[in-house]
């Protein structure tokens, strides 16, 4: 059976839908796949992914979610690649490897994913993709909170103290699940996004997706975890790529999977976890 990889339009939503509901992940609803081509912060997308079609069905996909980032003050296009599925009757025939490929062809683009499959380890590797962080520092509750670090969680006071760049961020992620925190102390201050997930046995995991200063959030870290963490078997986490210098005392732990990406502007530490499949899909940082 012959095969094309093309661009995905709005015309392919339900059937790319459908086949990620039936053949990658049921329990996510058709109608949640969907918000994977629906996001509403890049209102022109060069398109809606890559699809494989074959006898005039879609039997392959990998999503593209689009995000244009001020990075350093310029304009940085980042990509998140996700959900990527070919259906069993191709496997074996290299068009996993060229999906990819064509996917992430465009050097004037950075790419990344936050939830690689084990399996796809050597396929990323051929197509250019380099490890992003393989491991995480996570700190617990220590101590009491301390007056010194002052945290902010109203959405309304955050917003009141926000620049234009961090306004954005807030309007881009409202909605979805990034909780946003500002974090002040000894004249400075980083706006701050967490995914707030129950993991494992039922382990509150406040896991970092973004901070506007990673010295500042590193020496407040242990504070932080003081302040933020509720009672009961809790943690937070950040990818080391976060942290400019190790820190005494949290944990260092590796990875389940790598991150990965694949740029030839950015340096790991540019790409976070904003404005990827986490948010659109409310998935957990593994």
């Amino acid at each position: 059976m012959s095969a094309t990889i093309r661009p995905a339009g709005p015309g392919d939503i339900d059937a790319v839908c459908t086949l990620l509901h039936d053949k990658m992940n049921a329990k996510i609803a058709p109608d949640r796949w969907r918000r994977l081509m629906t996001y509403e912060w890049l209102a022109e997308k060069p398109d809606l992914g890559r699809v494989v079609e074959a006898g005039g069905r879609i039997l392959g996909y990998v999503g593209m979610v689009y995000a244009d980032r001020n990075i350093d003050g310029r304009s940085e296009r980042i990509v998140n690649i996700c959900a990527w599925y070919l259906d069993k009757s191709l496997r074996g025939t290299g068009l996993g490897m060229e999906m990819m490929a064509v996917a992430t062809a465009d050097p004037a683009m950075s790419y990344d994913i936050m939830t690689s499959s084990k399996n796809t380890l050597k396929i990323l590797d051929a197509v250019g993709y380099r490890v992003l962080d393989d491991h995480r520092y996570v700190w617990r509750n220590a101590g009491p909170p301390d007056a010194a670090l002052a945290i902010i969680d109203d959405p309304a006071a955050i917003r009141a103290r926000a620049s234009a760049g961090e306004v954005r961020l807030l309007d881009d992620m409202a909605g979805l699940p990034a909780t946003p925190v500002l974090i002040e102390a000894g004249g400075a201050r980083a706006l701050l996004f967490f995914s707030v997930k129950q993991k494992g046995a039922g382990v509150t995991w406040f896991d970092l997706l973004h901070t506007g200063d990673r010295a500042l959030f590193t020496a407040q870290a242990q504070t932080l975890a003081n302040a933020l963490l509720p009672d009961g078997p809790a943690v937070l986490a950040a990818d080391a790529r976060f942290v400019p210098s190790p820190p005494v005392g949290p944990a260092r732990e590796p990875l389940p999977v790598p991150r990965f990406c694949k740029t030839e502007r950015l340096a790991p530490h540019q790409i976070d976890h904003l404005y990827t499949e986490l948010q659109l899909l409310d998935l957990k940082l593994d």
